[in-house]
């Protein structure tokens, strides 16, 4: 079994109030969106107004992840990091389209720029969204028309309904783990912790990674603390699929675990885990985080994915 250490998780801040859309007239990369769309996620020089993809070991890696919280309404909270190394500086566009249904015509929900800095860098944002299906696509580098180096990454992200009576699991922040300070209720903040979005999927065998999510519509009378079992299985991807590879002791999320300081009014029960990666192979898993109102039986998963290297 993989030897954990639990962080201490329930509701507080991160993202400052940078968190805005930018307003822009001319967005960056606007004549290599038509290129974009018709290529898969990895690193491209820009020949005119087309992409020529490049090695895989020359790709700019970038990492896009979204916490979700409630609004005072339906629609969600939706905080998105957009996280990479660059080589340069440069631009980032970040847009977030709903996924088309059936005679649905797919839409922009959200489009939005920022600069670019050298090495590390992350771009902020902060969206309100309803429940249901969307595509995150995320464009980064020399934004110049007809140059430069251009990467590209998207991810699915589903809102649950924070607000209907099933059990809800928001996506699974991995990144590294610090004390949180300042207000309550904001993206990437998790109880008395702050989750700083991790920059790329790989992650070494050496360190570790700290991962955390959110819990809504638990089962429970007026001021009732929650009565929930959280479960982490990992799977490692083979040549055949995904087949599994370790877990971890279930933890328990109850009114002697949580204490007295834990609000049940406010709705919503933070939980997460610092995962030491020297028991794990080289490789690609994938995380399972399978969450069980144990008043009802019901249960909620999220997945989340990240590669192990030397």
């Amino acid at each position: 079994m993989v030897r954990s250490k639990v962080l201490t998780l329930a509701l507080a801040p991160v993202l400052s109030a940078a968190i805005a859309w930018a307003a822009e007239t001319q967005r960056p990369f606007d004549a290599l969106l038509p290129a974009i769309g018709g290529v898969a996620p990895g690193t491209y020089v820009v020949n005119g107004s087309t992409l020529v993809p490049v090695p895989e070991a020359n790709r700019i890696p970038v990492l896009l992840q979204a916490d979700v919280l409630r609004g005072p309404e339906q629609p969600a909270r939706v905080g998105v990091v957009v996280g990479a190394q660059s080589p340069e500086a440069g631009d980032v566009r970040l847009r977030v389209s709903r996924v088309a249904g059936a005679g649905e015509p797919a839409r922009v929900m959200a489009d939005a720029g920022g600069a670019l800095a050298v090495g590390p860098t992350r771009l902020a944002r902060e969206i309100t969204l309803p429940p249901g299906e969307y595509e995150l696509e995320a464009v980064l580098g020399d934004s110049r028309p007809g140059v430069g180096l251009v990467a590209v990454t998207r991810s699915r992200l589903q809102v649950p309904d924070l607000r209907a009576d099933s059990l809800a699991v928001t996506p699974i922040v991995v990144g590294e783990a610090g004390t949180a300070t300042g207000q309550a209720n904001m993206p990437f903040v998790f109880g008395q912790t702050t989750l700083t979005p991790a920059l790329d999927g790989r992650h070494p065998q050496s360190g570790s990674i700290s991962v955390a999510f959110r819990v809504y519509n638990w089962a429970a009378g007026p001021g009732e603390k929650p009565d929930l079992t959280v479960e982490y299985l990992f799977y490692e991807q083979g040549k055949k699929g995904l087949h599994f590879f370790n877990k971890v002791k279930p933890q328990q999320l109850n009114a002697a675990s949580l204490g007295q300081a834990f609000d049940a009014s406010a709705g919503s029960v933070a939980a997460g885990m610092m995962i030491p990666l020297r028991a794990f192979t080289f490789g690609e898993f994938q995380l399972t985080v399978r969450v069980t109102d144990n008043r009802n039986q019901r249960s909620a998963e999220q997945q989340a994915r990240f590669t192990v290297a030397p």
